[in-house]
């Protein structure tokens, strides 16, 4: 039995358990040489295998994960070392602090289409560096894809044959390796397998990320095709070329790499027009004029100067009062919003505590999205997920969205933003229940234009 603290190799220190399955167990661990973390994977052989059976993939299995190893492609887990102890073989993995795409769906729902088509192209980038290297991963499904905390697609876990000599071997001895509703039929029922086999199991995996399960989830179906995808609009004549039962007439890489380019463009491009709207609607809110009042000074709003990172022209939204921080900085709030001072800058809270928004200078130097990975890793919160830390232009800066577990109010949902405006740098920081997620976020739209340095500063 395998125990946190072994050493394997004289080099590998087990730490804690990360998977347990049919086919072997997954550690955390740390190379003593150089004292990174890394990935020990301990594959073992299936109870269900005969003697004959035993001693094909006790002879195959090392030969083939040091053909993994061969494999260096950023959409590829880096293969480090092999070993050989008894009846199972040691494969170290580089460690990517991650998500599996199986977590994603289970705790956050479908993905859109577009982000499909995106996460489809680079498992087909890293699927086509294997290829190069006369490999096959055969195993392509949610579980055996990460997505890293900074975003990278990450393909891991190929199966215990994936050169063209060792499926062969161990398909002359009737072994199949495979996850059902992700396994290419030809592969089920004898068929050589190849690249299309790949492109079948892709298929699956990205039918599973757009509709939320796997394409045959009445195993009966599989007779016909898989189970109509009604979630994953463009990305629907894909999923229907790729799970064709008869590898001739299957998609080809290159036919899937086209179709997937134009739906994610075309992704990117409606996100970009709904950003611009939402904006827009926001500008809009500013720009109308109205009798609100300035809640810091207890004078009419018509008395404040105009918000210096809105036009020249811009007044307060209705419904809102400025409120500074001398020297500093100067936004628009919600009129009945409660203002909380502190030494880094001032809380906004809303009527009944949810939400509440947190404004301050930001004198960080240096590249704004590892800093927000550094806070990130700083962070302590209960039930903390991660939806992206990710760059932004307009305005330029860059956002941290998460979800955690609040002990009273329940699941939260927060971002935290990094706008840069002229010389000077803002951090807002904003959070609400999740479940009003939505209808909470046009405030935050409106006071964000509103966002700028203190006038009398």
């Amino acid at each position: 039995m395998t125990a946190a603290g072994d050493l394997i190799a004289e080099r590998y220190r087990v730490g804690r358990p990360l998977v347990a399955g049919r086919l072997g167990h997954i550690w955390l661990g740390t190379d003593e040489r150089s004292g990174r973390e890394v990935v020990l994977k301990r594959s073992d052989l299936p109870d269900t295998l005969t003697p004959r059976e035993r001693d094909v993939v006790r002879v195959w299995m090392p030969r083939e994960a040091r053909a993994f190893a061969r494999i260096r492609h950023p959409n590829v887990i880096r293969t480090l070392d092999v070993l050989l102890d008894g009846d199972a073989s040691w494969i170290v993995m580089e460690y990517v602090p991650s998500r599996s795409l199986l977590d994603v769906v289970r705790e956050d729902g479908a993905l859109p289409p577009g982000r499909v088509a995106e996460i489809g192209l680079d498992l087909l980038a890293a699927l086509t560096a294997a290829w190069e290297a006369d490999v096959l991963h055969l195993d392509v499904k949610p579980s055996n894809v990460l997505i890293a905390d900074d975003g990278r697609v990450v393909l891991t876990d190929f199966g215990p044959a994936g050169t063209r000599a060792g499926v062969a071997a161990m398909a002359e001895a009737g072994i199949i390796f495979g996850t059902p509703h992700y396994v290419a039929p030809e592969r089920l029922f004898g068929g050589a397998s190849d690249e299309r086999s790949d492109l079948w199991s892709l298929g699956a995996t990205l039918y599973h990320l757009v509709e939320g399960r796997p394409p045959y989830h009445q195993p009966a179906a599989g007779e016909d095709g898989p189970d109509p995808p009604y979630l994953a609009g463009p990305l629907t004549p894909v999923l229907l070329g790729l799970l064709r039962r008869n590898p001739a007439e299957r998609m080809t890489a290159a036919q899937v790499r086209s179709r997937l380019r134009r739906t994610a463009p075309s992704a990117r491009r409606a996100t970009a027009l709904r950003a611009a709207a939402a904006v827009a609607v926001a500008a809009a809110v500013v720009a109308v004029g109205g009798s609100a009042f300035d809640a810091e000074r207890g004078v009419p709003s018509s008395a404040a100067a105009p918000s210096p990172a809105a036009s020249p022209s811009a007044s307060l939204p209705s419904g809102y009062g400025w409120w500074t921080d001398p020297g500093a900085f100067r936004v628009a709030a919600p009129n009945g919003w409660r203002p909380t001072r502190t030494d880094d800058g001032l809380t906004l809270t809303a009527p009944g505590g949810r939400p509440t928004l947190t404004v301050m200078r930001w004198n960080a130097t240096g590249p704004l999205v590892p800093a927000l990975v550094t806070a990130e890793q700083q962070a302590r919160l209960p039930g903390y997920r991660r939806i992206h830390i990710v760059p932004a232009t307009d305005p330029p800066g860059a956002v941290w969205e998460y979800t955690f577990q609040d002990p009273v109010t329940g699941p939260m949902r927060a971002l935290r933003q990094i706008v840069t405006l002229g010389d000077r740098s803002y951090q807002l920081d904003w959070r609400a229940p999740a479940a009003g997620w939505a209808s909470a976020l046009p405030t935050l739209l409106t006071v964000l234009a509103t966002l700028g340095p203190d006038p009398a500063d």
